[in-house]
């Protein structure tokens, strides 16, 4: 006899910025991805260093805002990667470590895995200096070199 297993799926999206200067990050757990939520995180970069101007790299995903959008928050700047770049992300390279953490694993449910993705990235900005590893260092020495 065969029994039929029920397969129930929750989904749970996570939006990522590592300042890697200070080593600063910021984490936005959220259930759909949207223009207006994305909008939304990068006014969270915003409200997290009054005086900054936060320069933000990513991908040009249909729910990302462009340079220059009418909703993009006041003082974030973006840098728009080439489409099929994830390798010129730096984010990407703390994806990959949260990955290995919680790749293959089951989760009782989302506050669970919330926990587990909360605390995977933790060695990455304590100390801030490690940060830096999740740099190309191409582009982290074209930004010094610009600056």
């Amino acid at each position: 006899m065969v029994r039929a297993q029920e397969q129930r799926y929750e989904w749970e999206y996570v939006y990522g910025a590592v300042e890697v200067g200070a080593g600063l990050a910021e984490f936005r757990f959220l259930p759909s991805v949207s223009l207006e939520l994305s909008c939304g995180f990068l006014q969270q970069l915003v409200d997290s260093d009054a005086p900054a101007e936060p320069v933000v790299i990513w991908d040009q995903a249909g729910f990302h805002p462009r340079p220059g959008g009418a909703a993009l928050p006041a003082r974030i700047h973006l840098l728009p990667l080439p489409p099929y770049s994830p390798e010129l992300n730096p984010v990407e390279g703390l994806w990959d470590q949260t990955q290995d953490v919680t790749c293959n694993r089951h989760f009782a449910g989302l506050d669970h895995l919330e926990g587990t993705l909360t605390q995977a990235p933790r060695p990455f900005w304590e100390p801030p200096v490690r940060a830096l590893s999740l740099v190309h260092h191409w582009p982290h020495f074209q930004a010094n070199a610009i600056a």
